[in-house]
């Protein structure tokens, strides 16, 4: 069973199980010791959720060396990386019914390959097109820590005068420090280039994490019961670094430049039986850009992704 038909039978079997509930069981979902949209202190919540992402042809990744040309090598067409794999898991621990400390881990794992068509310009040598290349190998995860804090106190009460689907949200702000390790090799770090009667500079690789900073998130995370048993939560984080000073240097001091957007859309299931076990399934987007540059090198990479995702959260 493929993944895109796997998420839509578990979307409408969700929207199926809580259009079958009796009106009247809506309001025990707020009365039962767990809550999704009310933490209460001590509680511990893991989210584990898994996307398979369709990358844009706009993604690259380039490498130039001193003044040497390099080619924007795409994602899909160059290297068949039309595909990627993101699972993740997050660990939120609430002091209070208000504060949180949260932990997040993901994985970026692409997939594909492609065979060369022409020949690609990569850090002062040339890749041969009589070969097949992919992200093969490749090494690239983020590791991220949080305060996180409801929103909700503040305005519980004073929602009588707006539309009827603005009021019952449960709203979190939170902001923290997200490093992201990245090891991109194209065919493992082992492509061949053109020879032309003296060694190859290098391994067809880039270390990102080498020249990358812990950079400063923030994000925003909504929850709302729409029928009993159901609810829809949507969330987005972003970052942005312009030419940071990495504190390494290669022909010069290297300037570290990162911005990213994520956003989550996503079905929840409740169930009074199921022990604070709580399935989801949705769609998540994610660009990443990544650019470094010295007088004598220039590092770039630029993802963006969409596609379904499920998961789970359980709390304890």
């Amino acid at each position: 069973m493929s993944f895109l038909r796997f998420f839509v039978m578990l979307t409408v079997l969700l929207i199926a199980s809580a259009a079958t509930c009796e009106a009247g069981s809506f309001g025990s979902v707020f009365e039962n010791r767990y809550n999704l949209l009310t933490p209460r202190a001590h509680q511990l919540d893991i989210e584990a959720s898994d996307t398979w992402a369709f990358v844009s042809d706009s993604s690259t990744v380039r490498r130039r060396k001193d003044s040497s040309p390099d080619t924007a090598i795409r994602l899909g067409p160059d290297m068949g990386a039309t595909e990627m794999q993101l699972p993740e898991v997050l660990l939120s621990y609430w002091f209070d019914s208000v504060n949180a400390a949260q932990f997040q881990f993901r994985w970026f794992a692409p997939y594909g390959s492609q065979g060369g068509t022409q020949p690609l310009f990569f850090s002062g040598s040339v890749i041969s097109p009589k070969q097949v290349l992919s992200p093969g190998g490749t090494r690239w995860f983020t590791v991220g820590g949080y305060y996180e804090r409801r929103l909700t106190p503040l305005y519980k009460g004073k929602e009588d005068g707006l539309p009827v689907f603005l009021r019952g949200w449960d709203l979190r702000a939170k902001i923290g420090l997200e490093f992201t390790y990245n090891d991109f090799r194209i065919s493992d770090g082992h492509a061949q280039y053109i020879k032309t009667g003296k060694p190859a500079c290098c391994e067809t690789r880039i270390r990102f994490h080498d020249k990358g900073l812990p950079i400063p998130v923030i994000g925003m995370e909504a929850r709302r019961w729409l029928v009993p048993h159901l609810a829809l939560e949507a969330t987005a984080q972003g970052y942005w670094a312009n030419k940071w000073n990495s504190g390494r240097s290669e022909g010069g001091t290297v300037y570290d430049s990162q911005s990213g957007f994520e956003t989550h859309w996503r079905l929840i299931y409740w169930n009074e039986q199921w022990h604070n076990f709580s399935p989801f399934a949705g769609l998540n987007y994610n660009y990443t850009k990544y650019t470094q540059t010295s007088s004598g090198v220039g590092n770039f990479l630029r993802n963006q992704m969409w596609g379904p995702e499920v998961g789970f959260n359980f709390s304890i």
